[in-house]
């Protein structure tokens, strides 16, 4: 019965309809996989598929082949060629059948040739309307090439062309080129950035722990910034102008949350380095992440814990580091209790700084206490959360550093409405109130609207 193992989104067909009590006998008898089949697709190359099914071979008992048939199924959907995989396990039957062997058979559905894009994602308290279309699988390599454009009800622009393509192998990993031009505002202080430039992004994605991937990204960026206008403020004006960016940049992430914006368990972890001066004006080192830890008090409650921080050093340029890799603190979605970007004095910190950190603690309980498992209590989170951080401009002593760093620091707490949409979007409606803050800071003491995807 599928149900006992498989996934909510997804179905294991046992072909012999099995009791709990069978089931839990076949758990950890010994077993192995004899035959693995692959059935309904026709475009892409059998040495695509074949390196992505491996996997199953290596099964040693009938609980190891269940786990490590979604396994393949993740990789293979990760391929980006199917619509669907559904999994059928039967024994296995025929000359070469051993007495503990199985045969796993993936039902596949490729995706058609080309495909529209149009869907809405939230992005840093910004909502945007993606319009695009696909050409899948063009060659049978899993290789695909997309045309996209955006627009953000904050007036955000993006047009971005791309092409990838999947390398097989025990380590999975995809090679991609972007062609990119953004245009964003910041409409508190009439500015207006624009950036031209191309991407170059290779993926590792060990097969068996598709929660841990690695991203070497090459960046060149052609940036201007407009603070041209008469209200903007002097601090800003300075910074105007055009400036030449190019970076390589290492992603590290772990992520083993059961949802990326409303997890019940798990934990997540991203670590960015980047240096800037492989060519360009600016020269820097950046580092930063992101870390979360989720746990279950109870049925109907959930520990998050989080932290981030991040620095940045100049190595010696006569064009200084500018406000566009620069670090900003504050929002709905990260130091809640706080406007966008409204850590610090406008006359100070308007510009951005160097070093930040920022941390929350919240208490998720689902808003139907007490009862089974339904689509409020999967979509739906009451709240209540505390948020810590500061911002400081990072110095070469590491102990002036690290006193600046918890000098002042902002604390604001609240309780709220947490709600989702699928598994990328995330709206908070809170109450916050303020405890600590400095002089300058640009506060929120009530009601406050945050959606995006990322948080802590």
């Amino acid at each position: 019965m599928g149900n006992l193992f498989a996934k909510p989104y997804h179905d294991f067909n046992i072909s012999r309809e099995l009791s709990l009590q069978d089931f839990k006998l076949l758990e950890h008898k010994e077993a192995r996989v004899d035959q693995v089949q692959v059935q309904g697709y026709s475009k892409t190359k059998d040495f695509i598929i074949q390196s992505s099914i491996n996997l199953m071979f290596s099964s040693n008992s009938f609980n190891n082949i269940i786990k490590n048939a979604e396994i393949v199924r993740k990789n293979l959907m990760s391929l980006n060629c199917f619509e669907n995989i559904s999994i059928n396990i039967d024994v296995s039957s025929g000359s070469n059948s051993t007495p503990n062997g199985y045969k796993v058979i993936f039902n596949t559905q490729e995706l058609k040739c080309a495909s529209t894009i149009l869907h809405s994602i939230a992005r840093d308290n910004e909502g945007f309307v993606k319009l695009g279309f696909k050409l899948n699988n063009l060659t049978g390599h899993a290789n695909h090439f997309k045309i996209e454009s955006s627009l953000g009800n904050s007036g955000t622009q993006k047009f971005d062309a791309c092409i990838s393509r999947h390398i097989p192998g025990s380590i999975s990993s995809c090679a991609s080129g972007h062609i990119f031009r953004k245009k964003s505002y910041w409409n508190a202080v009439h500015g207006v950035f624009n950036e031209w430039g191309t991407l170059f992004d290779l993926q590792f994605l060990a097969s068996y722990k598709s929660h841990f991937s690695q991203n070497l990204q090459f960046e060149g960026v052609i940036r201007d910034i407009n603070m041209l206008s008469k209200n903007s403020p002097f601090r800003l004006r300075e910074e105007s102008g055009v400036s030449v960016k190019s970076s390589i940049k290492h992603i590290t992430t772990i992520d083993t949350r059961d949802s990326k914006v409303l997890a019940n368990e798990g934990a997540f972890l991203q670590m960015v380095m980047e240096v800037a001066g492989f060519g360009g004006d600016v020269k820097f080192l950046r580092n930063y992440f992101t870390s979360q830890f989720y746990s279950k008090i109870s049925k109907d409650v959930v520990f998050q814990g989080s932290i981030g921080g991040g620095f940045i050093t100049d190595l010696g340029t006569f064009k200084k580091v500018n406000m566009m890799d620069r670090f900003f603190l504050g929002g709905p979605m990260t130091l809640r209790g706080f406007e966008s970007r409204g850590i610090g004095n406008l006359n100070n910190n308007m510009a951005g700084v160097t070093s930040y950190w920022v941390s929350a603690i919240h208490i998720y309980v689902k808003p139907l206490f007490g009862m089974e498992s339904n689509r409020i209590n999967e979509a739906f989170r009451l709240h209540l959360f505390c948020n810590a951080g500061n911002i400081s401009f990072f110095d070469e002593d590491i102990k002036t550093n690290f006193r600046k760093i918890f000098k002042d620091y902002r604390l604001s707490a609240g309780v709220g409405l947490v709600a989702r949409v699928g598994n990328s979007i995330r709206f908070e409606f809170n109450l916050c109130t303020p405890f600590q803050y400095t002089t300058g800071d640009r506060i929120v003491d009530g009601f406050q609207f945050g959606v995006g995807a990322n948080f802590i």
